[in-house]
């Protein structure tokens, strides 16, 4: 099932990207993308299989709610509307490829390149943590299979999880450039979200009440509240407002800014605002990937779901999967697909997780190539990349680019897998999410 929808989404992806005949196709989609598919490509650049598997956990713990939702409804809201009125206009104005030759254009090169450097660092180390966080749900969901090829191969599991989301990324990266990452991650939003359904109604089919109970039972228990005013005990409201993870001031504040920063100025996701027809379709695109929240609420329902479930069907303390859940609450939504899910609607979720894991990785892999075009390779040859006898160079440089970023952040990915190997080999506690 998982390698037909891939094969799936590799030929409806590269049909609907259409030829790239220059770099302005390859990293702009030729300017002609559809705001409704730029902004489903959004939200699902912002996902990724942590997400799937950790906000569920929020709601799962003891005392967890729906309050951390409240982070983006409000704060992903202002962020939005600043970078769409404000930023977007910027943008449409000069014909630019990224926020960083924006920033070029008004403070010079220098600018430039230490922006370009500072997106470089992150995207890299940010994008191999995710990664590997989502080999390791790889390789807990995938653990017969991958087992099996470890015995065959002796390929550890983690390099092979890693391998393979690195394999399509990269895959479906160089086919279509960014028309194609745009195209396919509105397949995989679909995906995910259809995993999360899954979930949720194998979940409510077994629990007394079904939906109803579910709720009843959630109320009850406080799991749906939704904002929080309250103050830390001995603390006065004003500093609880910036204390406490999921509070109103730290939705207004921090995640705000923080979010202005990945919509407007982090070329992760920048760059499908340059995709757009015009600058009216982009402000759509950026303002309509905040119904993306509604991606979180679900998962934060099937977090409710989960402890409702386990509340009804407790575990014995000394099974693996008890164990599992003890040690992390994380691992609450794969312990529970592992264990309760038919064996047929367990490879939707697993598509599910899957495509959370390739979306943010075809992101980055685009944004990464298009910066280091940009940024080195063009001013260091002097190259017009709008030239005719250039294109074609471009091009096919841009494609080894995505290769060689592609490489380096699974070795990354797996290096970090070595240093928390060895941090627990010498007895030190390693938090991973």
């Amino acid at each position: 099932m998982l390698l037909a929808y891939l094969a799936l989404t590799t030929w409806v992806g590269v049909r609907l990207a259409g030829r790239q005949r220059d770099v302005r196709d390859f990293f702009r989609g030729g300017d002609g993308l559809p705001w409704y598919a730029v902004a489903g490509s959004m939200a699902a650049t912002m996902i990724s299989a942590v997400t799937f598997v950790g906000v569920p956990a929020v709601a799962f713990a003891e005392g967890g709610n729906f309050t951390y939702l409240q982070l983006g409804l409000i704060g992903g809201l202002i962020a939005r509307l600043f970078v769409a009125l404000v930023l977007v206009p910027a943008f449409f104005r000069d014909g630019i490829y990224s926020p960083y030759d924006y920033i070029g254009d008004r403070l010079g090169e220098a600018g430039r390149s230490v922006t370009t450097a500072l997106f470089t660092l992150m995207g890299l180390m940010g994008q191999a943590a995710r990664v590997y966080l989502t080999a390791l749900v790889l390789v807990l969901v995938l653990r017969d299979p991958l087992a099996a090829l470890e015995a065959a191969t002796g390929l550890p599991p983690l390099v092979a999880a890693t391998a393979v989301i690195g394999a399509v990324a990269v895959a479906w990266t160089c086919l279509g450039g960014i028309a194609t990452v745009v195209w396919t991650d509105v397949m995989l939003f679909g995906v995910f979200v259809g995993g999360a359904l899954v979930a949720l109604a194998v979940i409510v089919s077994g629990i007394d009440g079904g939906m109803g109970g579910l709720i009843d039972s959630g109320y009850a228990a406080g799991k749906f509240r939704l904002f929080d005013l309250s103050p830390d005990a001995g603390a006065p409201a004003w500093v609880s407002a910036f204390t406490s993870p999921y509070t109103l001031g730290a939705a207004v504040v921090a995640v705000a800014f923080g979010n202005i920063g990945a919509f407007g100025t982090d070329q992760l996701l920048a760059q499908r605002i340059f995709c757009c027809r015009s600058a009216a379709g982009a402000r759509a695109a950026v303002l309509a990937s905040w119904l993306a929240e509604g991606v979180a609420a679900l998962m934060l329902l099937v977090g409710v779901g989960l402890w409702a479930w386990y509340r009804q069907h407790p575990l014995d303390p000394a099974s693996p999967a008890a164990e599992a859940i003890a040690a992390k609450a994380d691992n609450v939504l794969p312990v529970f697909v592992l264990t309760e899910v038919p064996a047929g609607l367990r490879g939707l979720i697993l598509a599910g997780v899957f495509a959370a894991a390739i979306s943010s990785l075809t992101s980055v892999l685009a944004a990464l190539a298009q910066t280091t075009l940009s940024a080195v390779w063009i001013p260091l040859r002097r190259t017009d990349p709008d030239a005719p006898g250039a294109t074609r160079g471009l091009v096919r440089l841009a494609r080894l680019l995505i290769v060689a970023w592609g490489v380096l952040l699974c070795a990354v990915a797996v290096g970090i897998d070595g240093y928390v190997s060895h941090q627990r080999d010498l007895g030190h506690d390693v938090p991973l999410l």
